[in-house]
């Protein structure tokens, strides 16, 4: 089944966002970040998804906080750590209301990350002690993924993005869980996950890192439960719209078996995304 992310649309109210899809006839939505906190949010999506017969998913940095900050299940930051956690047991409870089946979140970050941070060069200098880290991503995820179950929600882990600029940032360490197919294997070490890859993230990834994306992508296709796709020329997660014979998109028809849920993520005109969902 082929989603279409609610961040594809720049706009700051998420119904507004649903209405346009839903207008145009695209039925299935992935709600993402990228919109405002507003009293009736739910009750939006609920009258929405009944006018227009939709299938949520929903993705990470959703439903948006009314004070915002960045989700990250391996804060060491101990009041970060709680709202992350808090964050996705509100999301649960509202997903089981609206009917939603699905849930993606992020891998996590080893670093602090501001809110004006998100997708962009990365300057706190406050780095957590990895051990440490991992297993406090490794028990809130667990965490969730009981609540997941207790209410009929299926639960993805995303591969994360890391641009040349945040790794030369840094001094070359990669302070970013689950970044290329090294990374993704130590996590399932600790972990037993449903895999999202995010074709995007892992296209700049592999340049930053110096990986062949086609083998990291040959390596994780066994792995994959879901994909998101959008282009970029591997220096930043610029979600650009598809093109036909592009790297990404050849990679993406390697690794697409029937029955794989698939988000795109291309930011754009409605028309743009559209051609873009042709291509899949």
């Amino acid at each position: 089944m082929i989603y279409l992310s609610s961040s594809c649309i720049r706009k700051s109210n998420i119904a507004e966002v649903v209405t346009l899809y839903g207008e145009r006839g695209i039925k299935n939505i992935e709600l993402s970040g990228g919109t405002d906190f507003y009293e009736g949010i739910e009750d939006d999506l609920r009258a929405l998804s009944g006018k227009y017969n939709l299938t949520y998913a929903c993705h990470a940095y959703f439903p948006p906080p009314r004070e915002p900050f960045v989700v990250n299940l391996a804060s060491c930051n101990d009041k970060i750590y709680r709202q992350s956690i808090e964050h996705y047991e509100k999301c649960i409870r509202m997903l089981k209301r609206i009917d939603c089946k699905f849930l993606s979140v992020h891998a996590g970050f080893m670093v602090e990350v501001g809110t004006n941070e998100i997708g962009r060069k990365l300057s706190s200098r406050i780095v957590y002690e990895e051990d440490s880290a991992y297993e406090r991503f490794c028990n809130a995820y667990e965490h969730i993924l009981k609540e997941c179950t207790k209410n009929g929600i299926e639960l993805y882990l995303e591969n994360n993005v890391l641009s040349a600029e945040n790794y030369e940032e840094f001094e070359y360490h990669n302070y970013l869980m689950m970044t290329d197919y090294s990374s993704i294997l130590k996590m399932r070490e600790k972990l037993d996950f449903n895999l999202l890859l995010d074709l995007g993230h892992l296209h700049v990834s592999a340049q930053t890192l110096r990986r062949d994306f086609r083998d990291e992508c040959s390596k994780l296709k066994k792995y994959v439960k879901w994909i998101h796709i959008s282009e970029n020329n591997g220096i930043s997660d610029d979600h650009k719209p598809l093109k036909a014979g592009s790297e990404i998109l050849e990679e993406f028809h390697k690794i697409y078996v029937q029955g794989l849920n698939v988000t795109l993520e291309t930011i754009g005109n409605a028309e743009d995304i559209l051609e873009s969902m042709k291509l899949i």
